[in-house]
């Protein structure tokens, strides 16, 4: 199983170094050199090293062309980067970012579902509480007018 997720960092350390050809020689080596450092170091820390965790190791860094995109970003080059588009790093037909994530509903549906719920459980427990013994809950009027009796 090593030699295999030897093989996955392999390629893509190898995805990013075709990715980045656009940089200067000694950005590009630091950058695999840091990217190296860095799964190794999160490799030695696995209690037990799967498959799984090294493609979830190689998801948390990103894929190759937005890390190639964001160093390409941090060089000062004149003009635009001549970094290639590369295709989605593949060990297999999938790439890591697609075959550890799964797909995402937009954050707004989510919010309006629990704002909806929140609603409903907020009148729910007003309208128990407002209940006493059976007795139909005090209009609003009746309310003020306890309050101005002094009982409160």
């Amino acid at each position: 199983m090593t030699d295999h997720n030897d093989s996955l960092v392999k390629d893509y350390l190898a995805e990013v170094s075709r990715a980045t050809a656009g940089l200067p020689p000694e950005r590009r080596d630091e950058l695999i050199r840091d990217l190296r450092e860095h799964i190794a170091s999160d490799r030695a820390e696995l209690p037990d090293e799967t498959e799984h965790n090294v493609l979830e190791i190689l998801e948390r860094l990103g894929d190759p062309s937005i890390i190639a995109q964001a160093a390409a970003e941090d060089v000062e080059m004149p003009g635009p980067p001549p970094v290639t588009p590369a295709a989605p790093f593949a060990p297999g037909a999938t790439s890591v970012v697609s075959a550890a994530r799964p797909s995402r509903r937009p954050l707004w549906i989510i919010a309006a579902i629990v704002a909806v719920a929140g609603l409903l459980v907020l009148c729910s427990g007003l309208l128990f509480l407002a209940r006493d013994e059976g007795q139909p809950a005090p209009s609003p009027a009746e309310v003020e007018i306890s309050r101005s009796d002094g009982a409160f």
